[in-house]
């Protein structure tokens, strides 16, 4: 059984951006899988790129949509973080080596490091 997708029927060039100079605007027609067709603009340096654009977007904006429906998902980092810093603490109080503390502070600014890494990823433009 074949999958229906969503697909790009057409992509015209409207002309260049008015924000920006080395930009274009296009203008999509998208068919839902659902069968519902509609028009949305993109904006890029030549086509491929203005498709690019609006398929990030849309990924971005139904992760946002995602988040904000399970507002629970965004203390899991936080829980996340106080686990690797439980774990650390105990280790250290048992074997008494002082290299635990280093190890979890190290895995703490890891974490951190990692989430504003992610973070901007998903704010890229």
């Amino acid at each position: 059984m074949k999958r229906k997708s969503r697909k790009a029927l057409d992509c015209k060039l409207v002309g260049p951006s008015t924000i920006d100079s080395g930009y274009f605007r296009y203008e999509v027609t998208i068919q839902e899988a659902d069968g519902e067709v509609y028009v949305t603009p993109a904006f890029g340096r030549d086509m491929q790129d203005a498709l690019s654009r609006l398929v990030w977007t849309e990924r971005t904006e139904k992760v946002t949509r995602f988040t904000n429906k399970r507002t629970w998902l965004q203390f899991v980092p936080l829980i996340s973080l106080l686990c690797v810093l439980g774990v650390f603490a105990f280790q250290f109080k048992s074997h008494g080596n002082p290299a635990w503390i280093i190890g979890g502070i190290g895995s703490v600014g890891a974490i951190i490091g990692l989430s504003i890494m992610w973070g901007q990823h998903l704010n890229k433009h």
